[in-house]
């Protein structure tokens, strides 16, 4: 099987990855206003409440059915990645935890809200969530493994 000491990591990185990104769309939701951003750094960085149909940019506006079946997709990859070659790496089970949450993430917020609640907003950047940040995070790490071949 995948091994009693690796799969910790895979599964504590998806539990904590999912419950800190549900919970801060709880709380956007539920204390921020669409109308009134909250600044949080002037110019650079503020909160602000955006309901999201469609995928990262805002392409695919509208396409629910399909972002779920990709994401759904992609978490059954990466689960069918982890059981058949039970990668050794850390930096690997980290990344594709952080990959598996992100898309899980995103999935809960589209079956349950048919939009995915975005609220943090860099100015200069489409508005995104701890999902999409999971998600991103986790690509770079297999990324920088690949490239630089960490030993860990």
């Amino acid at each position: 099987m995948f091994g009693r000491k690796k799969w910790p990591i895979f599964i504590s990185t998806v539990t904590l990855s999912l419950i800190i990104d549900q919970a801060s769309k709880a709380l956007a939701r539920s204390n921020l206003d669409p109308q009134k951003p909250l600044d949080l750094v002037n110019g650079v960085l503020s909160l602000s409440l955006v309901k999201n149909t469609g995928a990262a940019f805002g392409l695919f506006q509208g396409q629910t059915t399909i972002l779920q079946i990709i994401a759904v997709t992609l978490i059954a990859m990466v689960l069918f990645y982890v059981l058949i070659y039970r990668p050794s790496s850390k930096i690997i089970r980290i990344a594709l935890g952080l990959i598996v949450a992100g898309s899980i993430g995103n999935l809960i917020d589209r079956a349950f809200f048919k939009q995915v609640t975005d609220f943090i907003d860099l100015q200069v950047w489409p508005v995104f969530n701890l999902a999409d940040s999971s998600i991103v995070l986790g690509a770079s790490f297999l990324m920088l493994k690949s490239l630089f071949n960490w030993k860990n």
